[in-house]
This record gives structure tokens, C-alpha cells and sequence, in this order.
């Protein structure tokens, strides 16, 4: 009888794992054009490793359910940097860590930024809560095991340390919530013995003792990178003028600008008796110099080389620190975020004690 209904129910955790895929596995074919942003075969075969791993330890269903409910997670992120216009890779995992997307290109904003943290557990609590029903309905061990575990990750990714969800969140509120997770943080991942976050944390603590206690002031540094432009011949020969030797050297006139609305900034590359010889985006550094260095020409085009010096932007060495105006945010803002971001929590840790105390998790064995 004992080999029966463990039998029984190895069939229902299988079932509910599929149900579970087949459910959300519609409701997340729109995500899967977002895949586009990193390559979806290094995610496939970081899954998969995450799987085998988790594998050892506990049973495949539980396994496959976990990597699974991180999934989602992150392609909440992904989701939101989609709807925000920042490019991101597709999610990449790691054993026992968890997993991470890689932003192209900073938020403009703390507002933006809590937009794109909030969008992971979001869309996680979401996942937790249809492996839930899954679980209930199926009456599978394993997906009300992944349920739980869900809306734990998702919870413990709240906390206000940066780089968490939670520590993103907060830079739309109020930074002085990193006091609380310095503090707080520190309480509840020893409570919770959860090591990993510990790790978190100690990153997050060094970052704010050098900013604060040690007060490190970054050093620009002086530095030189090279740019090719190319504009067509006509306009040399409508204004009169030669071509430039190939060997040729001069300083050129450029004007630097920053657009105010997406803080996106270009140089402006000039020539003299010529005008604008191109725009092109550069964000590296304030430029000293810009120096034509080599000349061709080629099917109609004048190919420039160009040596710019300049001093690299220094600030912002830390992803944790930016500039005072990147959070100036409305106080109808911080309001709404404060609202979500405590709304959420207080879901899932009440979604956390609803699920251990009325479906208490069965032992994992494989």
C-alpha cells in the first residue's frame, strides 16, 4: 500500500509540474519575443544546470518547479525593462545563487529603476500563486512545495538591500529604507539562516562604508579612445575645399551635448570651412580634444579617424550611487511605490503563513 501512494503521488507532482507548465506556458508566449534581447540558449542550458543541481538534493519535480518560479521572476524584470526601453540579456542562472539579467543601458531614474525591480517579484507572485491553485487542485506535493518556496524568494527579494529587488525599489521612496535593510536585513537573513543574502548584504554593507564612512571620492582619469566617421565628398568639394591627405593631422571643433529629456549625450564633429561633419552618440567621458588622425577615401565617402582625449566619467563607480537628480522623484510617486512595495510584502508574508500552516510542505525525498 505504501509503494502505492507514493506511487500516486510521484504521479500527481509530475502531473501538476505539466499542468502547471501548460497554464503558464500560454499565458507567457508574449514574454518570449523579449528573448530576442540576450541569447536564449545560454538561459536554456543555465536552466537546465540550475535543474541538475537542485536535482541532487531534492526531487525533479520540486526541482524543475523552482528553476521554473526564478524563471518567471526574472522575466518580470525583463518585461518591465521591455516597456521602459532598456536592453537587457535574457535571464542567466546559477546554481544555488539564483539568477540575474545584465542591463545595456542605466535607468534614467530611480523611478524607472523601481520600475524595472518591482516587476520581478510582481510577476513571481503571480507564478507562486498559480502553483498554488495548481498544488490545491491537483493535490501535488511538489507544486504547493514550489508555491512556497516562491513566495519566500520573492518575499526575501524585497528586503531594502541593494542589489535586491527591494534595495532598487526603495531608491523611488526613500534611500534612508537602506538604513532598515542594513539593520533589519541583517535580522532576518540570520533568522531565516538564508546564507546566500548574507552575501548580499556584506556587498551592501562595504558599499555604504566606503560612501559614507570611509568616504571614497573617485579620481577621473585622463584617457583616449578612437572613433571613425565619414561624410560624403561633396561637401568638401562644395565648399571649396581638399580633400584631406591621408597622413593628414589637425585639431577639429566639436560641441559635446546632453539631451534633457532622455539624458542621452553626442558629440558634434565639425570641419573647418565645412561645417557638421557628423553626430554621433558618446557617453564615455567629458571630451578635451578631438584630433583628425587619418583620412580615406572611399567610394564617394571621406573616412576620418579620429583620437579623442578625454576624462572618464568617475561618479558613478559604484551602480549603487548616482547623481542627487536621478532621485528627484514626485511625491505622488514615492506614495504609489511605498503603498505597492509594502502592499506586496504584506501579501506574501501573509500568502507564506496561509500556505505552511494550511499545507504544511510534505518531506522532500527523492
Amino acid at each position: 500500500m505504501a509503494s502505492k501512494r507514493e506511487n500516486k503521488n510521484g504521479w500527481k507532482s509530475w502531473g501538476g509540474i505539466l499542468a502547471f507548465l501548460a497554464l503558464f506556458g500560454s499565458k507567457l508566449k508574449f514574454l518570449l519575443p523579449l528573448l530576442k534581447l540576450g541569447k536564449f540558449g545560454g538561459t536554456i542550458w543555465s536552466m537546465g544546470l540550475m535543474i541538475g543541481a537542485y536535482a541532487i538534493i531534492y526531487p525533479w519535480s520540486f526541482a524543475i518547479g523552482i528553476v521554473i518560479m526564478i524563471f518567471i521572476h526574472e522575466m518580470g524584470h525583463v518585461l518591465a525593462a521591455k516597456r521602459k526601453g532598456i536592453p537587457v540579456s535574457a535571464p542567466a542562472f546559477i546554481p544555488f545563487l539564483g539568477a540575474l539579467i545584465t542591463m545595456k543601458k542605466q535607468p534614467l531614474n530611480a523611478q524607472d529603476e523601481a520600475y524595472l525591480a518591482f516587476g520581478g517579484p510582481l510577476l513571481g507572485t503571480i507564478g507562486a500563486l498559480g502553483a498554488l491553485g495548481l498544488g490545491v487542485m491537483l493535490e501535488s506535493p511538489a507544486l504547493l512545495s514550489v508555491a512556497q518556496v516562491g513566495f519566500f524568494l520573492n518575499l526575501i527579494n524585497l528586503i531594502p538591500v541593494h542589489p535586491l529587488d527591494g534595495g532598487r525599489i526603495v531608491t523611488a521612496i526613500s534611500r534612508w529604507l537602506w538604513v532598515v535593510g542594513l539593520i533589519g536585513g541583517l535580522i532576518v537573513i540570520l533568522y531565516l539562516k538564508a546564507i546566500i543574502f548574507l552575501l548580499f548584504w556584506g556587498l551592501f554593507a562595504w558599499e555604504l562604508y566606503k560612501k559614507y564612512v570611509r568616504k571614497d571620492k573617485p579620481k577621473d582619469m585622463d584617457s583616449e579612445t578612437t572613433m571613425v566617421i565619414s561624410t560624403p565628398e561633396e561637401n568638401f568639394i562644395d565648399s571649396g575645399l581638399p580633400i584631406p591627405a591621408e597622413a593628414h593631422r589637425r585639431e577639429l571643433p566639436y560641441i559635446q551635448s546632453c539631451d534633457l529629456k532622455t539624458h542621452a549625450e553626442e558629440i558634434h564633429v565639425f570641419y573647418p570651412g565645412v561645417g557638421q561633419i557628423a553626430t554621433l552618440p558618446f557617453e564615455h567621458g567629458l571630451v578635451n580634444r578631438v584630433t583628425l588622425i587619418e583620412t580615406k577615401n572611399k567610394h564617394g565617402m571621406v573616412v576620418m579617424k579620429l583620437l579623442l582625449s578625454l576624462v572618464v566619467y568617475s561618479e558613478n563607480q559604484s551602480a549603487m550611487f548616482q547623481k542627487e537628480e536621478y532621485y528627484e522623484v514626485p511625491s505622488r510617486v514615492r506614495w504609489m511605490y511605498g503603498l505597492s512595495y509594502l502592499g506586496l510584502a504584506a501579501f506574501l508574508g501573509w500568502m507564506m503563513l496561509v500556505t505552511f500552516n494550511q499545507f504544511p510542505a510534505p518531506p522532500l525525498v527523492g
